[in-house]
């Protein structure tokens, strides 16, 4: 009978010392999980202020690529124009002697 006894003692035993060592493992992990945590939310905002950034350029290239296609245009226009001068020219004198 004594030895259920003493069993019985020893499986409390190694349930009271498995409680403290979860209790020990957890006051030692607790810090380094914060620690964890606090890098993942600077990461976060670094990668926030990144996509936020990317969105910026984007949208200034938009407006670059926007502005250079306007200018194009203008310049095409001008240069047809100016291509186009001699035969106006050619045709206000044909009018100014008729």
């Amino acid at each position: 009978m004594w030895i259920v006894y003493i069993s019985i003692a020893i499986v409390v035993i190694a349930i009271i010392m498995l409680g403290v060592s979860i209790v020990r493992t957890l006051k030692t992990t607790k810090p380094v999980i914060n620690r964890m945590n606090e890098q993942v939310e600077s990461i976060q905002g670094r990668m926030n202020k990144l996509t936020d950034e990317s969105s910026q350029l984007q949208a200034t290239q938009q407006e670059i690529q926007k502005d250079i296609e306007f200018k194009k245009d203008s310049i095409t226009m001008t240069v047809e124009e100016a291509k186009d001068l001699p035969r106006s020219i050619k045709s206000l004198f044909k009018n100014m002697k008729a």
